[in-house]
């Protein structure tokens, strides 16, 4: 038998609007860049603003225990790590 090949491609439906979806992620983007940071120690200021990140691993222990004590300040993670860096910094 014969194998016919399919000539029409796939396409999205007429309901999906792409270019929303991009203005929509390109806004949470922005939204991301700076909005939150914490004030800094000023050494930001040597940085002309700009914000980088970092990523490390952990073991389990080690995040439940930093959760368990951002939790116990009212803070998120991020906020408790980002002080602990903050206050080795001013030393």
């Amino acid at each position: 038998m014969a194998e016919t090949k399919k000539t029409q491609k796939l396409s999205l439906k007429p309901s999906v609007q792409k270019t929303l979806v991009k203005e929509e992620a390109a806004a949470w983007v922005e939204s991301r860049n700076g909005d939150q940071l914490p004030v800094s120690t000023g050494i930001d200021s040597a940085n002309n603003g700009k914000s980088k990140r970092i990523t490390f691993e952990v073991t389990s222990a080690q995040h439940q225990e930093i959760k368990i004590r951002a939790t116990k300040k009212g803070m998120t993670i991020k906020e408790y790590m980002i002080a602990l860096v903050e206050e080795e910094l001013k030393s």
